[in-house]
C-alpha cells in the first residue's frame, strides 16, 4: 500500500538548475500568489520606503546633496525592483494554469501589471522635473548664489550675503573666531537650505550676536535672523516668509509634510500661532512681507530701528571719489552736485571725515541731510511760489503727524535744534515719521533746488511785513502768541508749543490765495 506525498516546493524548470531566490522569481518558478503579493507588492514597495526612512536618519546632519543622492539611488533601486517583481509575476502568471490555477487569476494579474506600468510611466513623466532638480543637487548645486562674507571696517559687524548654502555656517564660524569683536551679523539672503539656515542660527546664538537686515532676509534666512539676541531692520528692508518646502518628490505628499514642517520649525522659535499659520499658508513660490509693527508684536523684531546702524558706507567707500560717486547716485544729491557744486563738495568733505572715522551709515547720511537742509533754508527766499506752498504744507503735515507721536519732536521740527546738537548725532524728528513723509520731503527738496532763482526774491517794507504777520497770527490766542515769542516758554511747554505752531501754520494756509503767496514769501524771506 503506497502513501501519497504532497509538497509545496516548486519544481525546477526542465533541464535547468534550481538557482537562487532572485533567479527563480525572475523565471517565474514561484507560485503566482507568492510572486505577486510577497515579492512584488511587499518587497519592491516596502523595502524602498524603509530604506528612505533609514537614509533620512543617517543624513539628517549632512549637506543636502548626500541625502538627495541617497534618494536617487533608492529610486533607481525601486525601478529595478519593480521590473524584477512584475517580470517574475508575468512569467509565473503564464505558468499558473499549467500548475492547476484559474485562468481569471492569470488575466487579472497581467491586467494589473499593464495598468501598473502605465501608471509608473505617467508618474515618472510628471516627476521628471523633480528628478532633474535632485540630480543637479546631488552634483552639488545650491539653491542660492554663492555665500560671501564682509567684515565691516568698524570691526563690529559682519555681512553674510548669498544663499543659505552648504557651508555657510562653517564660513561664518571661522570668521567669528578670527574677529571676536564682532557683535552683529547683517543678513542679506533670499534663503536656501532649511538645515543651513538653522545652522547659521546656531552659530549666531552660540556667540550671543545681534542680527540686522539692511536689504532682504527671506525664506530660510529668517531662521538665522531669529537667532539674534537683538533683532532689527532698516525701515526700507524686507523680511519675507513662506512655507518651507521639500525639493523633489510628489507635490501632493510634500504639501502636508511641508506645512507640518513649517509649523513645527517656527513654533520652536516661539512665534504666535496666528503668525505661523500665515507663514504656512503662503506658497513656497511667493513671500509674505509683514509690516514692522506686525513683526515687533509677534517677536520677530525686538525693536524698531531708524536704519544705517552699521558701517556699510565706510567699508566700501575706500576713497573720497568713491563716496562722491555714491552720493551722486541719489537724485537729490546729483541735482546738488550739478547746480551747487561748492555746497556739494563741502558736504562730501564732511561725510568723508565720518567715513575715515569708521562711522555708521546713519552718521554719514546725517551729514548729507544736514548740508542739504542748510542749502534748502538758504534757497527758500528765492524759491518759486509752488515750492514755498509745497514746503509749507509738508511742514504742517509733519507737525500734525508728530503731534500724535511726540510733542517734543513736533516742537523740534518747527524750531530746529542747533547745528552742534545735529553734529552730536541726535536723530532728526522726521525719523519718527512714516516713510511717505521722507519721500515727500525728498521730492519737495528736489523741486526747490531746481526752481530756486534770484528772480523770485521779493522785498517788502516793514509795514507790509507787519500787516501780513498780523493777518496770519490773528486766529491765535494771547497765550499762544506769548508762547511762540519766548524760546524759554517753548522749551518748557512742548505740548502747547506744538499746538500753537500747528494753529499758526494752518492760519497761513487759510489766507486767501493771493495773500497766502505774499505771506509765504514774507515769512520765508525772513528765514522763518
Amino acid at each position: 500500500m503506497s502513501q501519497a506525498v504532497t509538497s509545496t516546493t516548486p519544481l525546477p524548470p526542465a533541464g535547468g538548475k534550481p538557482g537562487n531566490f532572485i533567479v527563480r522569481h525572475w523565471r517565474g518558478d514561484y507560485s503566482l500568489g507568492r510572486s505577486y503579493w510577497l515579492h512584488t507588492v511587499l518587497l519592491s514597495s516596502l523595502l524602498p520606503a524603509f530604506s528612505i526612512s533609514v537614509l533620512a536618519r543617517l543624513t539628517n546632519d549632512m549637506p543636502a546633496r548626500y541625502g538627495v543622492a541617497g534618494v536617487l539611488a533608492i529610486a533607481a533601486f525601486s525601478y529595478l525592483a519593480w521590473i524584477w517583481g512584475v517580470r517574475g509575476c508575468w512569467m509565473s502568471a503564464g505558468r499558473h494554469v499549467a500548475r492547476g490555477g484559474r485562468r481569471w487569476a492569470e488575466v487579472t494579474v497581467k491586467v494589473l501589471i499593464v495598468f501598473g506600468a502605465i501608471s509608473l510611466v505617467s508618474s515618472t513623466l510628471r516627476a521628471s522635473h523633480s528628478f532633474r532638480e535632485q540630480f543637479d543637487i546631488a552634483r552639488g548645486k545650491q539653491l542660492g548664489p554663492p555665500v560671501v562674507y564682509q567684515l565691516r571696517v568698524d570691526g563690529k559687524s559682519i555681512l553674510l550675503q548669498g544663499g543659505m548654502n552648504d557651508g555657510a555656517a562653517d564660513g561664518l564660524e571661522r570668521l567669528l573666531q578670527a574677529h571676536p569683536s564682532v557683535t552683529t551679523v547683517v543678513l542679506y539672503s533670499a534663503g536656501g537650505w532649511v538645515r543651513e539656515g538653522k545652522l547659521v542660527g546656531e552659530v549666531i546664538r552660540r556667540h550671543g550676536l545681534d542680527t540686522y537686515v539692511e536689504q532682504e532676509c527671506s525664506s530660510s534666512c529668517t531662521l538665522a535672523f531669529m537667532a539674534g539676541r537683538d533683532r532689527a531692520m532698516d525701515p526700507r528692508a524686507h523680511i519675507g516668509f513662506h512655507t518651507l518646502y521639500t525639493v523633489g518628490g510628489d507635490d501632493r505628499i510634500n504639501k502636508t509634510f511641508d506645512r507640518n514642517l513649517t509649523i513645527a520649525t517656527y513654533g520652536k522659535l516661539g512665534l504666535p500661532r496666528e503668525f505661523i499659520e500665515r507663514i504656512a499658508d503662503t506658497p513656497s513660490d511667493k513671500s509674505w512681507y509683514p509690516g514692522q509693527g506686525q513683526m515687533l508684536q509677534a517677536g520677530v523684531l525686538t525693536r524698531l530701528a531708524p536704519g544705517g546702524e552699521t558701517a556699510q558706507l565706510a567699508t566700501f567707500a575706500t576713497s573720497r571719489d568713491v563716496l562722491e560717486a555714491e552720493f551722486k547716485k541719489g537724485a537729490l544729491f546729483d541735482i546738488m552736485a550739478r547746480h551747487y557744486q561748492q555746497d556739494f563738495a563741502r558736504m562730501v568733505d564732511l561725510a568723508w571725515a565720518q567715513v575715515q572715522a569708521h562711522a555708521p551709515d546713519a552718521a554719514i547720511l546725517a551729514v548729507g541731510r544736514e548740508q542739504v537742509g542748510i542749502l534748502s533754508r538758504r534757497l527758500l527766499p528765492i524759491a518759486s511760489d509752488a515750492s514755498l506752498a509745497e514746503f509749507q504744507q509738508l511742514v504742517l503735515d509733519q507737525a500734525v503727524a508728530l503731534r500724535g507721536i511726540s510733542a517734543a519732536a513736533c516742537t523740534e521740527l518747527i524750531y530746529p535744534r542747533s547745528r552742534a546738537d545735529a553734529a552730536a548725532g541726535r536723530e532728526a524728528p522726521q525719523a519718527a515719521l512714516p516713510q511717505e513723509f521722507a519721500n515727500r520731503e525728498m521730492a519737495m527738496t528736489q523741486h526747490l533746488l531746481r526752481d530756486a532763482d534770484p528772480a523770485n526774491a521779493a522785498r517788502f517794507t516793514l509795514g507790509e511785513r507787519t500787516r501780513v504777520i498780523r493777518r496770519a497770527l490773528a486766529p491765535l490766542s494771547q497765550e499762544q502768541l506769548k508762547l511762540l515769542s519766548s524760546p524759554e516758554r517753548r522749551q518748557a511747554d512742548p505740548d502747547a508749543t506744538c499746538d500753537a505752531s500747528i494753529a499758526y501754520l494752518r492760519a497761513v494756509n487759510e489766507l486767501p490765495a493771493d495773500e497766502r503767496k505774499v505771506a509765504l514769501r514774507v515769512l520765508y524771506s525772513r528765514g522763518e
